[in-house]
């Protein structure tokens, strides 16, 4: 194991996260989440493994948790029956029991293509029969990660720090949409080489292609598709805040900065999944406009999208220049991805990956084991069928909380609507082009948000009472104290 120098950085801001409490270490977290170009430590013994910065402060974030009582019980309680944490939680220990026991199993049934990476951070391009491998072992890792950051989150979220987190992916956005202005700045005067110190880790960067003559927005990413998965998460969430009119005024300036991102990155993945969720946006607001109450802002985003849209693409072909270069992007992105090498590859992972599920007979190969280029075929052939329904039954319940929860504390309730669509946009991109299962740590932070937010039985007023109550050993320090201010 190596400790990169962005590494150092890291590991001290998880010891003051320990030290300063939640809203220290959920803000390093947010901003962390950013980084998935970057690698905290790197495991050349894990087949040149590299750990991002978000996934180590995660670490310290459960210590810091457990460290305060009143956390951790709020913790543990999130992920009790039947809510969305006891299903998220039956899902990933599964995922990690099967990384181990069916590519022992299963072994040599079918042919895959294997998730490990060898010491220079590339795949496999061949076929290989089935077996084990490093990658069970990393990504049933990744998972747990990924289950402690939603608990925490969620705990946290039951104890009043909802709005505090709302804020920090506001912040988040803005900086996503900070970093890739200076992706497409040093691209053009050649001084790409100045965010090397966040792109090390061990993975194939895609940081200087250009489409049709647009260069392809990575920010501090490694692709221009992940970067789309995440600016399309945060540009959800922000949307639905001030459709809402929650903190509106930062969330509709992090929207109006995020959403151009979005279209100029070239991802095919963030265009498909773009469509899906601004088709959700307009269904919502429509409802809203029917059965009442809308707002300014339901009104603002129907006309833009049915009216002002499709004006400006009649316009847009007038000018034929523009058009012709809109148009070739398009194709390129869309039309002709599916022919272009890099579908045809695409298409042949998750061919192997549904034979595998079949082979398999829909038990799966193993966390970690096939990879694909799509989250449902991943599920399905790396955790199987059952695997897959606990998945479905997790945001199933995740999505049936939002309309159980009509009462209560209005922004609570807002806040947990818009995690759940940066949930769901997320599980759309990674349906499109996830390579596995593992959704992130951005969705663990989104989901265990909603999770907290609309949990039946809890509200601010209550876990502000409730730590009230506690002796004094459990609410000595001042760090334990549900944020109290509202913002607006």
């Amino acid at each position: 194991m190596s400790i990169e120098p962005i590494g150092f950085i890291v590991l001290l801001l998880g010891l003051l996260s320990m030290v300063n409490g939640a809203r220290f270490a959920i803000t390093t977290l947010c901003l962390s989440t950013l980084f998935g170009a970057a690698a905290a430590l790197q495991l050349p013994a894990l087949g040149g493994s590299s750990i991002q910065p978000s996934h180590l402060l995660v670490l310290f974030l459960v210590v810091a948790a457990l460290l305060r009582p009143a956390q951790t019980q709020a913790t543990l309680a999130s992920m009790a029956y039947p809510g969305p944490g006891f299903w998220f939680a039956a899902y990933i220990l599964f995922s990690v029991a099967s990384s181990f026991f069916l590519p022992r199993i299963f072994a040599g049934a079918t042919l895959v293509y294997s998730s490990a990476r060898d010491s220079t951070g590339m795949m496999s391009t061949v076929a290989a029969p089935l077996s084990p491998g490093s990658s069970n072992l990393s990504q049933s890792v990744y998972l747990l990660g990924d289950l402690a950051c939603f608990a925490v989150v969620s705990g946290l979220a039951r104890l009043g720090y909802a709005r505090f987190i709302a804020l920090q992916l506001i912040v988040a956005s803005i900086a996503c949409f900070a970093l890739a202005l200076i992706d497409i700045g040093t691209f053009l005067t050649d001084q790409s080489y100045l965010l090397d110190v966040i792109r090390n880790a061990n993975y194939t960067m895609h940081t200087a292609e250009t489409i049709s003559g647009f260069k392809r927005i990575v920010g501090p990413f490694p692709e221009a598709s992940t970067y789309g998965a995440v600016a399309l998460a945060y540009f959800s969430f922000t949307l639905m805040l001030w459709l809402e009119r929650v903190q509106s005024r930062i969330a509709g300036l992090a929207t109006l900065f995020i959403g151009p991102t979005i279209i100029l990155c070239t991802s095919t993945t963030a265009y498909i999944a773009g469509i899906f969720v601004v088709c959700m946006f307009v269904l919502y607001c429509l409802k809203r406009l029917i059965s009442g109450p809308a707002t300014a802002p339901h009104v603002t985003l129907l006309v833009i999208t049915l009216f002002l849209i499709p004006c400006g693409i009649v316009a847009l072909s007038l000018v034929p220049d523009a058009w012709d270069s809109i148009a070739g992007l398009v194709n390129t992105t869309l039309s002709d991805k599916l022919q272009s090498q890099s579908g045809e590859e695409r298409t042949a992972w998750n061919t192997l990956a549904l034979i595998a599920f079949v082979d398999t007979a829909t038990f799966g190969a193993g966390l970690g084991t096939v990879r694909a280029s799509s989250f449902i075929a991943a599920l399905l052939s790396n955790v199987g069928l059952t695997g897959t329904l606990l998945f479905a039954a997790f945001l199933y319940s995740l999505v049936r909380a939002s309309g159980r929860h009509m009462s209560g504390d209005r922004q609570m309730r807002t806040i947990g609507n818009a995690a759940i669509m940066a949930s769901i946009a997320q599980v759309a991109s990674a349906a499109i082009s996830g390579s596995g299962t593992d959704l992130g740590l951005l969705f663990s932070t989104t989901a265990g948000l909603a999770a907290g937010c609309l949990a039946t039985n809890t509200s601010p007023r209550r876990a502000t009472r409730s730590l009230a109550n506690r002796t004094p050993l459990e609410t000595s320090t001042s760090l334990m104290r549900a944020p109290m201010f509202s913002i607006r």
